[in-house]
Parts: C-alpha cells; sequence; structure tokens
C-alpha cells in the first residue's frame, strides 16, 4: 500500500486558508502565533461559519437545516484502488468539521466509504475500508470548519511512468489575443499548478469579453477542454465558450465575422454593436434613468457557420479544475477560438486530442 498523489479539483469553500495544503504530502505545521488579514493562520481546508443557518425573511429568526454541508473533491494523478483514508485535523482545536462522509467515484460509478463519520479536534484519523477503484474523491463536511489534510492510500492501476496526454495548445500558434494585461494565453497553456500563487493569463477589469485563437500546425481533434482557473479565488471569469475551424476555412475571413455578444434591452431590442466592449462601458459610465431602462440581457450570438460550436457556453468557477469532455464538435480543428467572460483570470488551458495525417 501506498500514499497516492492527488490534486485540490473543487471545493464549495475556503474562506480562511490555502485549501491547496489539504493534499500536501508533508505533514501540516503548527503555525501558532502566524496570522493574516483573516486572523490565526491554519493549515489545509477550512469553511466560513453558518452554511446550515440562515436568517428569515422577515429576520425575526432563523432556519436550519441539518443537511447542509461544504465538500471538497480531489482527483487521484492515476486511477487506483483505495483501501485506506486517513484525515487530519490537526491544529483545529474546536474549529475542526465536526463530521464527514467520503464518496469514491471512478466515471459513472460512485461509492460512499464513510457515512458521516465523526472527527475529533487536534487528531490524526485513519479509516480502512474495501479497496474501491477511484480517480475521484468527494469530502463532505457536515457542516463547516476546518480539515487540515486528507490522504488516500492504496495501489495505482496504472504505470507510474505511463506519460500524461500532450496538451494541443502547447504546439499551437497564439494568432490573436483581445486582452493580455496582467498575462498572456501562453501562460495560461503552460499552466501546470507549479506555484502557490496566481499566475496565467489575466485580462484587465475593462474587458467585457475577451477571446484567444490558437492555430494548430496540422488539424487535430479534441477529446477533452480544461480551463482551470486554480487559485483565481476572486477574479475568475463567469464562462467560457470554445469554437472550432474547420480546415480549408480562411482565418482572416472567419474573424471577420466571430460569435458576438448581442445586447437584449428591456423592451426586448436585441443589438449587436460593433463594439461591445465600448458599448457596456458608455452604459456602466451612464446606465440611463431607471433601473428597468438600464438592465441588460447578454447572450452569445453564434455569428458565422464557419464557426463550428465545441463549447458554447460553460460557466466557470473560482479555483476550480473544469473538464469538459461532452464537446459538441468532434471534427477536424485548424484553429481554435477560447472565449471567456467578461474578464479574470485563466491559470491553465488543455485542449486534449490527436493529430490527424
Amino acid at each position: 500500500m501506498k500514499a497516492l498523489d492527488c490534486q485540490l479539483l473543487e471545493y464549495s469553500d475556503s474562506a480562511f486558508t490555502n485549501p491547496h495544503e489539504v493534499v500536501s504530502p508533508t505533514q501540516p505545521e503548527d503555525r501558532q502565533g502566524r496570522f493574516t488579514h483573516m486572523g490565526a493562520q491554519y493549515w489545509g481546508f477550512e469553511t466560513s461559519r453558518h452554511v446550515g443557518t440562515r436568517l428569515l425573511g422577515d429576520g425575526q429568526g432563523f432556519i436550519f437545516d441539518p443537511n447542509a454541508s461544504h465538500f471538497f473533491k480531489l482527483g487521484l494523478v492515476q486511477t487506483s484502488e483505495v483501501s485506506r483514508i486517513t484525515v487530519s485535523t490537526a491544529w483545529f482545536t474546536g474549529n475542526q468539521v465536526p463530521a464527514i462522509s467520503i464518496v469514491l467515484i471512478h466515471g459513472d460509478e460512485q461509492h460512499t466509504v464513510i457515512e458521516r463519520q465523526t472527527l475529533e479536534p487536534n487528531q490524526e484519523h485513519s479509516f480502512d475500508i474495501t479497496s474501491t477503484v477511484s480517480d475521484t474523491c468527494l469530502v463532505l463536511c457536515h457542516q463547516e470548519g476546518g480539515i487540515a489534510n486528507v490522504r488516500l492510500f492504496g495501489e495505482p492501476l496504472t504505470p507510474e511512468d505511463d506519460p500524461p496526454p500532450e496538451n494541443l495548445l502547447e504546439q499551437a500558434k497564439i494568432s490573436w489575443v483581445s486582452n493580455d494585461h496582467y498575462g498572456h494565453p501562453k501562460d495560461a497553456v503552460s499552466g501546470n499548478r507549479g506555484v502557490d500563487h496566481m499566475k496565467g493569463w489575466e485580462s484587465a477589469r475593462t474587458g467585457f469579453g475577451e477571446q484567444a485563437v490558437f492555430s494548430f500546425k496540422r488539424p487535430v481533434t479534441l477529446t477533452a477542454f480544461v480551463v482551470d482557473t486554480y487559485l483565481h479565488r476572486l477574479n475568475a471569469p463567469l464562462s467560457c465558450h470554445v469554437f472550432a475551424l474547420p480546415p480549408g476555412e480562411n482565418l482572416d475571413q472567419a474573424m471577420s465575422a466571430p460569435p458576438r455578444w448581442s445586447l437584449i434591452q428591456a423592451d426586448g431590442t436585441t443589438l449587436i454593436p460593433d463594439d461591445f466592449q465600448q458599448t457596456l462601458q458608455s452604459h456602466r459610465q451612464q446606465p440611463g434613468s431607471g433601473e428597468a431602462s438600464s438592465a441588460l440581457t447578454i447572450r452569445l450570438h453564434p455569428g458565422s457557420e464557419v464557426w463550428c460550436p465545441v463549447l458554447p457556453f460553460q460557466a466557470l468557477k473560482p479555483d476550480t479544475y473544469h473538464s469538459f469532455t461532452a464537446l459538441d464538435y468532434l471534427g477536424p480543428v485548424a484553429h481554435l477560438l477560447f472565449m471567456h467572460y467578461p474578464n479574470g483570470g485563466i491559470h491553465g488551458l488543455k485542449a486534449f486530442g490527436h493529430y490527424l495525417d
């Protein structure tokens, strides 16, 4: 049995800490006497309070939901048979998560291997379980608090030297970038979580819809697309959009009619401005008279038919590894148009698939 390498894919909240430490292979250290702007510095995952309690609408009472919970999701670097899970609440002496459930996932199969197990303060907990094949581990926290560390133990089912899939974007030429104020798309292409701070492609706040074009040296087909907002906790974009240009189409002509943002006004009128960014900036500075007249609905207009939607609209979350495998278009790709809205930071961009002869 060996310790299995994991990474933090997603979590509901970790307001007080850097939650990526929860999968650190090192033991949680004593940070007594160390402080941040959020108070005493703790190790691992720690949520905000009161996930299960909220005020009544009249402000004169509360609703308590015992089923409310926080969560975090771990991805195993190698698909493995997991037979032991350890959970540490080191240094959490009264603010630990009170109880947890753990679900191991492999493809469409899910197995609850730990059901509402109580956690003690400042202790190491070890759970031997029936060996379960897994590539993902979901930890449900009942309800809020801190966990210093979670380790999975078992046997990998794939060779350690099995090379990871090639990120096709690494060999692509970046033909067009709308905004590279704090970073360039090439920084996101090379973003592999090798740092413990925000890094990647971050646009200025003035943007209303950013885009980059990736041109492949020869046509490819795609099987998955990854958008990683790692450590972009407060400045991640709200959505992403991917379109493909097949071989034989002219990129310059296609970029004269790309997918564009449209505005739907309160009276139902639809407008596709020539300069969408300037229009939104003007509207923000001079919103008009009254809330109803200034409210706008924004939708993506598909543009020219030569652009094939790969991911026409996908919501993004902060500090999350988004892996999209259900792609709308599986044909050959010569150029890839990536868009995000309205602006913000992306740590990693990956396109998986293979080159065509």
